[in-house]
């Protein structure tokens, strides 16, 4: 695991590519206290296996595969997969060997949060499937970036979104989409496909062409069924990658926009600001301080 500039409790995984994680102190005056939250790239063997935990967890799988169980009951993990346990809910978390998971988590507790899940019929043990994740990244991308950051107003920020999540997550579970379409199925090749390859991919229409489709119904299918352009996801897929690289010790933002493809390092970063919201010289400055640019 890349080390961040915090130290890693020993309930998150070691078995991780690579991490973005915050952690707070908890606050008992609050009826929903968030203790911590992240993203993490899963490497093959990444296996999570507890009978018991402290806090109630929400994680959503933004990329590859995996599979969970919930008090012994099983479910496939995709991407747009959203779940939530809590205490005294046995759970196991397993990566794909072959297509590892990245996926965001947070973790809560909280003397209203029984209350919150009883008002909105929230049910803990719940694994839903939702088509429109781009709404749920952002969302958790804002919260670790005010997380990582220790802003003034933290706490209660990230609670607040932790209570937005958990209501998309209901949102989404009662959404009707047929995921047995043909269209749909195509959808999901297509999203694979640039999933699997998209340091190749320049175009959306390269990446149209090399999924035996045209560039209009392409388009198409992601308006249907997602919340991004395929250009935009890709372009996504390409600033993951790249966030990633500059969590390794000893590599430039120049490096990493080399790496990438870009000739011009400001060009670079530009597409990543407007991914991550912030330049790449900050987003690793707010990991590892004591790293030059």
């Amino acid at each position: 695991m890349m080390k961040t500039s915090q130290e890693v409790p020993d309930f998150i995984s070691k078995q991780v590519e690579s991490s973005r994680l915050f952690f707070l102190e908890m606050d008992d005056s609050e009826d929903l206290s968030v203790a911590y939250g992240g993203y993490e790239r899963c490497r093959p063997d990444y296996r999570i296996n507890r009978r018991n935990f402290p806090w109630y967890a929400l994680e959503f799988v933004s990329r590859g595969r995996g599979r969970l169980w919930l008090d012994e009951r099983e479910h496939d993990l995709h991407p747009g997969s959203f779940y939530l346990y809590g205490p005294d809910i046995a759970h196991r978390i397993e990566s794909s060997a072959d297509n590892p998971m990245g996926k965001y988590f947070v973790g809560f507790q909280g003397s209203g949060v029984e209350a919150f899940f009883d008002r909105y019929g929230i049910v803990p043990g719940r694994v839903v499937r939702s088509t429109r994740s781009e709404p749920i990244r952002r969302s958790f991308d804002m919260m670790i970036d005010r997380g990582v950051r220790k802003s003034g107003l933290v706490r209660p920020l990230c609670s607040l979104m932790t209570r937005q999540l958990l209501l998309m997550l209901m949102e989404n579970g009662n959404a009707d989409v047929n995921t047995e379409s043909s269209a749909f199925g195509a959808y999901k090749r297509a999203r694979q496909f640039m999933e699997a390859n998209f340091m190749k991919l320049k175009t959306q229409e390269a990446t149209a062409r090399a999924c035996g489709l045209d560039a209009p119904y392409l388009c198409r299918l992601f308006a249907r069924y997602h919340d991004e352009s395929p250009y935009q996801y890709l372009t996504r897929l390409r600033m993951d990658h790249a966030a990633s690289l500059l969590l390794e010790e000893g590599i430039s933002v120049k490096a990493v926009a080399t790496a990438m493809g870009f000739k011009d390092a400001c060009h670079f970063s530009r597409v990543f600001k407007s991914v991550h919201d912030v330049p790449p010289s900050r987003f690793r400055h707010s990991m590892h301080p004591q790293w030059p640019g």
